[in-house]
């Protein structure tokens, strides 16, 4: 009887030990065990990448992430929803790596298995703030920073003077202090209890006079016309400014809660609205004319440069280009072929041939209004229709002629194509009498078969007595 039972409890230790091992073969260690939730999601039998999915489609920890904050008697409510973050990958590497642990050994698989089917493992994971951006907008969307007691200094224009009230320190709002409370009660998952906000002594900050400057300061213009709006006239601005330098001493000095007034300073410009229009295009300035001939087709050119360049005005401060004003010359805008010099210096067959006789034209003309040469190039050869080192000549994409209008009033362009005569006239407004003389001198030759020439202008005042001479330009041609 003793050996039968002897033999019943090793066969019974021996199907549980069976028993066992086999619980030990069941579990993996690269699934987290049954049983095991994060923020009550189920995470059993899972990997890491099924189970950070789970998390993820089951998140609810922005939800509702708002905190009562308490500043100067008043709650504020701040949503930090935006700056939470909740890594899920993380979370399910934590579950993972706990069950890991507890299957460390084959024989210790059965145990945790078991353990896991009767006690449930509830891991509590919680979001981080980890945008202090995103925190700080939410501070002040609550309304907080604007419950500060501290005063900045403001200003006003008010009755022709520039008035600062000066600012005064209170008891504000200390960010940092508070968002580092923040970090707490998110750690904490404490969304329940309300914050007692941090304070700090408020500070006045130094007026930023550059930007009082840039909001103040008004440059005076006169009356010009608006190429936008078909030149209509526009009125001239009043300059408005301040004595600065006085007013940084006297914002040093002042105290808080006190006013600082300062007189604004107004310039009225030379050139108003009723003036430019009772001196617009008063003034005949100058006129150049040269004689036109040639082929047909170069006598079409010249036409059809003129017509574009005719009725150019210029505001003052701007820059005629003829290449701008005439464009491309090609068969599709209306040009004809006819001789032309090319890069080498050969006589050659091109579209617009001619049409430099028009922007020398111009070119001499300007000269005698004292208008700026900002650029000209001189032709390979003297040309027959103008004395050397008063030509301009033009190549699309290359060459051009631009003349500045550095006049305080605009300046007209008329250019007329008539009986061969190819005649530009400078309109204005004559501010003083200061006559114009051209001269050209040939000068030491760089290169032999070369004749080398330079351009001057002599302005004179009303008497006739020399004002100054200005070399404009040097050229050189091929004999």
């Amino acid at each position: 009887m003793k050996h039968i039972t002897s033999w019943i409890l090793i066969g019974s230790a021996a199907l549980l030990a069976g028993g066992y091992i086999f619980l030990c073969t069941i579990p993996d260690p690269a699934r987290i065990l049954p049983g095991t939730t994060i923020n009550g999601t189920a995470l059993d039998d899972m990997t890491l990448d099924e189970a950070a999915g789970a998390l993820e489609k089951n998140d609810r920890t922005h939800e509702g992430a708002s905190l009562t904050v308490a500043f100067e008697g008043k709650s504020y409510s701040v949503d930090v929803t935006d700056a939470l973050v909740y890594d899920h990958q993380a979370a399910a590497k934590k579950a993972l790596k706990k069950s890991e642990k507890a299957q460390k050994g084959f024989f210790t698989r059965g145990l945790a298995l078991l353990r896991s089917l009767f006690a449930k493992d509830d891991i509590e994971d919680l979001p981080a703030v980890k945008d202090t951006a995103a925190l700080k907008k939410a501070i002040a969307d609550s309304g907080l920073t604007d419950a500060n007691n501290t005063v900045q200094t403001s200003y006003e224009i008010k009755d022709d003077q520039l008035v600062f009230t000066i600012g005064t320190a209170g008891e504000d709002v200390d960010e940092d202090a508070l968002i580092e409370k923040i970090r707490q009660a998110v750690r904490a998952d404490d969304y329940e209890n309300v914050l007692a906000c941090p304070d700090t002594m408020g500070e006045v900050r130094a007026v930023d006079l550059d930007q009082v400057y840039a909001d103040v300061h008004v440059d005076a213009a006169d009356a010009t016309l608006d190429p936008a709006n078909d030149y209509a006239v526009v009125e001239a601005v009043t300059g408005v400014d301040v004595d600065w330098e006085n007013a940084r001493a006297l914002l040093d000095a002042a105290e808080e809660g006190s006013t600082v007034a300062l007189d604004l300073i107004y310039t009225e410009p030379p050139i108003d609205a009723q003036n430019l229009r009772e001196h617009l295009f008063a003034d005949h300035l100058s006129s150049y004319t040269t004689k036109v001939s040639g082929t047909a087709d170069r006598l079409t050119n010249v036409a059809l440069a003129v017509e574009k360049c005719s009725g150019s005005i210029l505001i003052s401060g701007d820059v005629f280009s003829f290449n701008d004003t005439v464009g491309e010359q090609s068969e599709a805008t209306g040009f004809k072929k006819a001789s032309a010099i090319d890069e080498d210096g050969n006589i050659v067959q091109a579209y617009g041939g001619g049409i430099c006789q028009v922007s020398s034209t111009i070119f001499a003309a300007a000269l005698y209004s004292n208008l700026k040469i900002v650029e000209r190039w001189n032709h390979d050869y003297v040309s027959s229709y103008i004395p050397a080192g008063i030509d301009a000549t033009v190549a699309w994409g290359w060459l051009d002629l631009r003349i500045a209008n550095d006049k305080s009033y605009p300046v007209r362009f008329d250019v007329s194509y008539e009986n061969g005569d190819l005649t530009v006239d400078i309109w204005g407004t004559k501010t003083e009498e200061a006559p114009v003389e051209i001269e050209t001198k040939t000068v030491a030759s760089p290169a032999p078969g070369t004749l080398a020439v330079e351009t001057y202008r002599k302005v004179f005042n009303a008497d006739k007595s020399q004002v100054f001479v200005e070399k404009i330009a040097d050229s050189t041609y091929r004999n």
